[in-house]
């Protein structure tokens, strides 16, 4: 039996395979939880309807119970244009954690194993694996990607429209709604306006920024779902203090850097907070070249926090991590952001790195530039 840990592949060969799925807390399948299959092509874009659980398609069909989820696979039945197709755990409604399916234990033609711990989970969907195709040979790929606000977010994400509720319930209302109280992270990036992340104000119904300065009402201005950017506009807040962006457009392996931003707000405190780690690669999943990976900690409301380079300038936006990985985070990088605030008539400060300062100084001089994003 091949033991597969997030990130890793296999072999499958021929594109008929089966496959199961058991989890440690079976009785939330169909009632709280459920699994969704999404055909892809090589972008990460849709190329077919989503396979909802119990809901089979041409190239698919589900089979056996709440204890042993089994289905059977045509891979090349695909849509077409579909080359992946990605296994996706998720609440339906994204009414809560998928922590509380315990665990998951998939098995691929019963020679391939892949087990996951999801007891510290806090997003709402979670993408456990994927088929893929390269040079005419199916491929199994272990993953552990989270959407935190569950799989409809996430299918906005790469251009689908899916219908997430239980299938046999109402959706839930907005006053009831998760997204409801959620929070995140901004930093400023004009005198008027804060750069976030696109995820952290899906669904909203309205934003506000806060920090010790005050709290003030937000709109959109420009969304690039596609790179997780979210531009916003605060007309009643005084001015705010741009942040310095890195006019280099290269970081180097093992450079130093610095988050700051607002996690678990509420839980943690309302106060900024600072962690410290290194750049542990660039690039990330899939050698996607618009990310840095870096070893900073960072909890829930950390995504859109600024990561600074050991000058107090910002390198990227913290937008994601792998969440049974050890301090395995990504952030969208500086030239990116800037690429996109140009495209928005926006140039904020840059500079390049003059002299190293501790990260009490980076902390101190950026404080006043980041603002806590809450969705209502």
């Amino acid at each position: 039996m091949i033991q597969l840990a997030p990130g890793a592949n296999t072999t499958l060969g021929a594109p008929q395979c089966s496959w199961t799925l058991k989890c440690e807390n079976s009785a939330s399948l169909g009632e709280y939880a459920a699994i969704a299959l999404l055909p892809l092509d090589e972008r990460r874009k849709s190329q077919g309807k989503a396979a909802l659980f119990q809901v089979s398609q041409d190239w698919m069909n589900w089979s056996g119970s709440q204890e042993q989820i089994c289905c059977d696979l045509r891979l090349d039945q695909l849509p077409t244009g579909a080359d992946r197709l990605l296994i996706v755990a998720y609440t339906f409604s994204a009414a809560g954690p998928i922590s509380a399916l315990q665990s998951i234990h998939l098995q691929v033609n019963g020679q391939i194993e892949l087990h996951l711990n999801l007891s510290q989970n806090g997003e709402s969907a979670l993408v456990i694996g994927e088929f893929y195709s390269r040079n005419q040979e199916w491929k199994f790929r272990a993953l552990a990607e989270g959407s935190a606000y569950g799989l409809s977010a996430l299918g906005r994400r790469i251009g689908l429209d899916i219908d997430d509720s239980h299938p046999c319930r109402d959706s839930l209302s907005p006053q009831t709604s998760p997204r409801a109280g959620s929070t995140g992270t901004g930093f400023a990036v004009t005198s008027t306006h804060i750069l976030t992340c696109a995820h952290i104000i899906e669904g909203c119904s309205e934003i506000h920024i806060a920090s010790f300065e005050g709290k003030y009402p937000a709109e959109v201005v420009v969304v690039d779902q596609r790179n997780d950017l979210a531009l916003l506009r605060v007309s009643e807040a005084p001015e705010f203090k741009p942040t310095t962006f890195r006019e280099e457009k290269y970081c180097n392996l093992g450079e130093s850097v610095v988050a700051l931003g607002f996690p678990l707000a509420g839980l943690a405190g309302g106060g900024v907070h600072a962690t410290q780690g290194g750049i542990s690669a660039l690039f990330g999943l899939h050698n996607d070249t618009r990310l840095l990976q870096f070893t900073a900690a960072i909890q829930p409301g950390s995504s859109g926090s600024p990561l600074f380079d050991s000058a107090g300038l910002v390198l990227g936006m913290v937008t994601s991590t792998v969440p049974d990985a050890q301090n395995m985070n990504f952030a969208v990088k500086a030239s990116l952001a800037l690429e996109f605030l140009s495209a928005c008539d926006i140039k904020p400060p840059s500079s390049t790195p003059d002299k190293n300062i501790s990260t009490a100084e980076v902390a101190r001089k950026a404080q006043q530039s980041l603002w806590r994003i809450e969705c209502v």
